[in-house]
């Protein structure tokens, strides 16, 4: 880092994006750290240590003291913080406050993100193609690479597959050259991010997030070093492998977590496939309570919880929760947004699937066929597997980027077809139906059985079709027949 001969903001702006962590800090050592210059090294170099919340607002104390000249500096790294925690109204508002003609082209790459996110595809699209066209003009190559990370990213939230790809590879071909590890590290995470929620490839997501992790390691940076820990125990249990995920856990567990990592998502949704798969439902169960009722989940995160939740009470013979928790997790992943993020649409579709296979298998077909018929769960061939597991099915048969999820269901499933046998039907159908040929009506057996009218109507005709009957004598008689109710 010797070429800094002078610590000037610029100097600290292109020192934070190039720099180990190691380079950072000796840098900061030698600067005044009251300066605008010393808050933007020290900002990084809490960043690299994890303390993403304090990097944050030692850049906005930064922006509060820092000069007209200095401040889009201070910004064009204050914004993508913001952008990478969802706030992404107040970050546009920061970009709007400072113009630079230096600086201008990555400020316009962070509003096409921002503008994408939003659901403003158009406007993000023009954006970047105006960005693509001024770029053969730059020749700066650390404003470049990071333009391409920003217009990476800006097309991951489109949804634009291949362009985000593209971003991603001209950016690692320039932060190569650089020696820029630590800032390859953000472009193997949208690489990461595209192939798992995107295009499916689960060995592509998992060959960025190992990169991910190897650079990160080179350049100092433990926060991101921390991520890829989590990413690959979440993706380990997404493809469910046993050897992976017990090598994953053991590094995940290996070294404290930073804050921002410890409540991850899908590092919950990791844990419960882990005890589903040890058969440990109840706990499973209970971990997605947890995670389902957390304050600040999305809609489809918490469609997720029901649907896995309605695996584990279908596990553990409580068929009603199954049922109630199946219906919720459909009715939650209706008529998803069409502008979603990418991971959004993704935890829309699985809960859907796994809620459709578990409905039908309680019994509730119709709605669950209805359910698995939606057109946008048809949009990830996937995914929409996991809604129609043959019987006998085997772990090896499916998709191996859902495979964790499908080998809970196969549990699930196993263990509701290991019952004592009833016939086809469930315990409540079987309830009602020895209500009925005791001579109560619906009203009075809704009443025994705290359930509306409606419900108990609901089992009647469930139980009427699989049985294959139609009208109560008939139906009474059938199961007579085949033993589930004693002769009068």
């Amino acid at each position: 880092m010797e070429a800094f001969a002078s610590i000037s903001t610029s100097a600290a702006f292109y020192a934070c994006a190039l720099g180990s962590y190691d380079d950072v800090k000796s840098m900061l050592a030698r600067a005044d750290r009251t300066s605008t210059a010393g808050l933007m090294l020290a900002a990084t170099a809490w960043q690299c240590e994890g303390d993403v919340l304090r990097a944050e607002s030692t850049l906005r104390r930064a922006a509060e003291t820092a000069s007209e000249g200095e401040r889009p500096y201070v910004v064009d790294m204050l914004a993508p913080m913001m952008i990478s925690r969802g706030v992404f109204t107040r970050a546009a508002m920061l970009l709007g406050t400072v113009r630079s003609p230096k600086l201008e082209l990555g400020r316009a790459a962070l509003q096409a993100v921002i503008d994408a996110a939003n659901g403003a595809v158009a406007s993000s699209e023009d954006r970047a193609t105006a960005i693509r066209d001024a770029l053969t003009h730059l020749d700066d190559d650390v404003l470049r690479l990071r333009i391409h990370q920003r217009l990476a990213l800006a097309a991951y939230w489109r949804r634009d597959t291949a362009d985000a790809l593209d971003n991603v590879a001209e950016g690692l071909r320039a932060a190569k050259l650089l020696g820029a590890h630590r800032f390859s590290v953000t472009l193997h995470s949208v690489a990461y991010a595209t192939h798992q929620t995107c295009t499916g490839d689960v060995e592509a997501a998992w060959r960025h997030a190992t990169a991910l992790a190897e650079q990160a390691a080179i350049g100092g940076d433990a926060s991101y070093r921390a991520w890829a820990r989590v990413t690959l125990y979440e993706l380990a249990a997404e493809r469910g492998d046993d050897a992976e995920l017990a090598e994953a856990r053991a590094a995940f567990e290996a070294e404290p977590l930073p804050e921002q990592y410890r409540e991850r998502f899908p590092a919950g949704i990791a844990d419960a496939l882990r005890l589903a798969w040890r058969e440990d439902f109840g706990t499973a169960r209970n971990v997605l309570t947890v995670l389902k009722d957390t304050a600040g989940r999305t809609e489809g995160e918490r469609a997720m919880c029901r649907a896995l939740i309605a695996l584990a009470s279908l596990a553990l013979g409580d068929d009603d929760a199954a049922r109630r928790f199946s219906r919720q997790a459909i009715s939650g992943s209706a008529r998803p947004d069409r502008h979603l993020a990418a991971h959004e649409l993704r935890y829309h579709r699985l809960a859907r699937a796994l809620a459709c296979a578990t409905g039908e298998i309680v019994g509730d077909v119709v709605r669950g066929r209805r359910a698995a018929a939606a057109h946008f769960l048809r949009g990830d061939r996937n995914i929409a597997v996991l809604a129609a597991l043959p019987p006998g099915a085997q772990p090896a048969s499916i998709p191996r980027s859902v495979r964790g999820y499908g080998r809970f269901l196969l549990l699930a499933r196993d263990r509701f077809e290991q019952r004592p046998s009833t016939g086809p039907l469930t315990s409540m159908e079987l309830e009602v139906l020895r209500l009925v040929d005791s001579g109560r009506k619906a009203p009075e057996i809704a009443a025994l059985l705290d359930r509306s009218p409606h419900t108990i109507r609901t089992h009647l005709r469930n139980a009427s079709a699989k049985l294959e009957t139609h009208g109560r004598i008939e139906t009474l008689a059938r199961a007579r027949q085949l033993g589930v109710l004693r002769e009068p």
